[in-house]
């Protein structure tokens, strides 16, 4: 469990680097260019992997509509959060894009008529109340903020369809097929830009490329060393990171107010995470008090 805990980490902590180089990108290339880069860089980066490992890389024949799905969910989710990095810092975007677990959660719950337990409903109130500290209601809203929670929305979507979805491919031909498959989604936004490619463009999008097909693989790692209900909290040290890199890299420092928005989405989603008998520990055991009165109850924490 500790190697996967590590690994998972590292991938969490790899993630905000190529966010704030999408960010640098974005003060002179479209968003949509950008996202198209980042696919086609990771995508062609996978395909090489997938010939060196002799892994065959086609789309799936079963479940293919539904792959294509996901992959546009996936890819929209992206392109919301780069316009997000070009309009606000790089945490708050990455703190609301962080609002996906918690949109997956409802739509599994409307959807595939997964129970509403007490966990998943409060970490829904608190991650909806730390969206609404970051939006300022009564205030003027930012319109990268809007974009951020969109992609958060967009990518929810597609964890929530991912559950229900059986994969057949490797991880090195899945992110091979959803890569260059986004890239071709992309491309007709991004074509007009394609002629602008240089020496000074193409290290990032390298760069880009490697980040991305880096963090998908050491997710992967992590899941095959680990349980998903274990490693699903340290997700949230992406946040944690992006804080740092964009204080660092960008000398952005979050108010008061968006912190503690950031902070409840992320209490949000950890409360979710715990199972019904789990929630009942943290708040206490409940068992009959022994007294002539059964129906009396008390609380032992």
């Amino acid at each position: 469990m500790q190697s996967g805990v590590f690994l998972i980490l590292l991938s969490m902590s790899l993630t905000p680097f190529g966010d704030a180089l999408s960010k640098q990108l974005a003060d002179t290339q479209s968003p949509m260019f950008i996202v198209f880069l980042r696919y086609f860089v990771a995508g062609l980066i996978a395909l090489a992997l997938a010939r060196l490992t002799g892994t065959k890389v086609t789309l799936p024949q079963k479940g293919r509509a539904g792959f294509v799905l996901r992959t546009a969910l996936v890819v929209g989710a992206m392109a919301m959060l780069i316009v997000a990095l070009s309009l606000i810092p790089l945490a708050t975007a990455v703190g609301g894009f962080l609002i996906a677990p918690i949109v997956a959660t409802a739509i599994s719950v409307f959807f595939y008529n997964e129970a509403m337990t007490a966990p998943r409903l409060i970490g829904c109130t608190l991650s909806f109340l730390g969206a609404m500290l970051i939006l300022k209601p009564g205030g003027a809203i930012e319109p990268g903020i809007i974009f951020a929670l969109t992609g958060g929305v967009l990518l929810g979507a597609f964890l929530a369809l991912g559950r229900a979805a059986v994969c057949t491919m490797t991880p090195v031909a899945a992110l091979a097929v959803q890569c260059l498959l986004g890239a071709a989604m992309l491309f007709p936004f991004a074509a007009l830009q394609i002629g602008q490619l240089n020496l000074g463009l193409l290290l990032p999008a390298l760069g880009l490329g490697m980040v991305t097909a880096a963090t998908h693989f050491l997710t992967v790692a992590a899941y095959q060393r680990s349980e998903a209900a274990r490693l699903a909290p340290f997700f949230y040290f992406n946040l944690v990171a992006a804080v740092i890199v964009g204080l660092v890299w960008f000398h952005e420092v979050p108010n008061t107010l968006t912190l503690a928005g950031l902070a409840l989405i992320v209490a949000g989603g950890l409360a979710s995470l715990l199972t019904l008998p789990q929630f009942l520990h943290r708040i206490g055991k409940f068992s009959p008090k022994p007294s002539m009165q059964p129906e009396h109850i008390y609380v032992k924490v």
